[in-house]
């Protein structure tokens, strides 16, 4: 059998594995939600069930540990109970489910392509008018969660990667587990909204060391962001601007947190505990040092910058 052909061009293909990595919690909610698809009596039952999972913010292409998605299973159940289930999985493909079924791929990817074409587009576009230096190479969405990918040594400003991709339905503030995945060249953070439009870090991939730049009465600030062990680091590039800033009183990065926290509290306690789809408790984490992560790549590289 001749492998299925994709109807989307590389860069604008929703059907790419990009998020599927998922935290434990993340795996243990999946799961709740599949045991009521499996439970359902009716398609009305179903329908309500779907509807939960979208709000609640579950991504419906990603695998559990068994290997099933939360769309592969709604496909299973509509099939085997003989649902009438045409609007559920229209419902579930506007939201870029990808269900590892030909019947349904051709036949509801002709109905919904333009949409998901044009949503793909706009993700870019917000992506491009993000990038203050770089390229944009690749843009993806799961349910209500992006993936955008940024060329090495790319300088982003996340301000309006937020902003952008909340006006397309990405980040309202609701969604109550998981994050969205930036990848700049080979390092990717995490990132939530909160529903005052905060930004929050909440993790970044194994190695990775990343500048977030921020605007001060004093000019711009450096904080530096790495990974160590389990934890993420936060440090000042520059104490003595540090020092002075603290002197006076002034708060930094306005809606910006890291690990829930304020930027001045990340700082002060130096970083805070990994707790996003990086920090897998079956994960074997290499423990690299400050200068492990930090100076050599300085020395090799350019770190890439998240902009303010």
């Amino acid at each position: 059998m001749e492998a299925k052909m994709s109807i989307y061009p590389d860069e604008l293909d929703p059907f790419q594995p990009a998020l599927s990595k998922l935290s434990e919690y993340e795996i243990l909610k999946l799961n709740e939600f599949l045991k009521r698809v499996v439970s359902a009596k009716n398609i009305n039952e179903l329908s309500k069930i779907v509807n939960e999972a979208l709000d609640f913010g579950i991504r419906i292409n990603a695998p559990n540990k068994n290997g099933f998605s939360f769309s592969q299973v709604v496909v299973l159940k509509i099939q085997h109970g003989k649902f009438k289930g045409d609007n559920l999985i229209k419902k579930l493909a506007l939201c870029g489910a990808d269900f590892n079924n030909e019947e349904f791929h051709n036949e509801v990817s002709k109905q919904v392509q333009p949409q998901l074409h044009n949503r793909l587009i706009k993700l870019r576009e917000v992506a491009e008018r993000a990038t203050i230096s770089g390229t944009v190479k690749d843009v993806e969405f799961d349910n209500r969660r992006f993936y955008i990918e940024f060329s090495k040594d790319s300088a982003v400003d996340m301000k309006k990667v937020i902003e952008g991709t909340k006006s397309l339905g990405f980040n309202t503030g609701n969604v109550n587990i998981g994050g969205n995945i930036v990848k700049i060249g080979d390092g990717e953070v995490e990132v939530k909204t909160g529903k005052n439009g905060e930004r929050d870090y909440v993790d970044i991939s194994n190695n990775s060391a990343f500048t977030v730049t921020f605007s001060t009465s004093l000019g711009e600030f450096h904080v530096k962001v790495y990974q160590s062990y389990n934890q993420v680091k936060i440090e000042p590039e520059n104490r003595e601007l540090w020092n002075k800033l603290q002197e006076k009183g002034e708060k930094i990065g306005n809606q910006c947190l890291f690990g829930g926290m304020t930027v001045n509290d990340a700082i002060e306690k130096g970083g805070f505990v990994r707790a996003g789809s990086f920090a897998k408790s079956t994960e074997v984490i290499k423990p690299v040092t400050q200068n492990e992560t930090w100076v050599n790549k300085i020395k090799s590289d350019k770190i890439p910058s998240i902009e303010r």
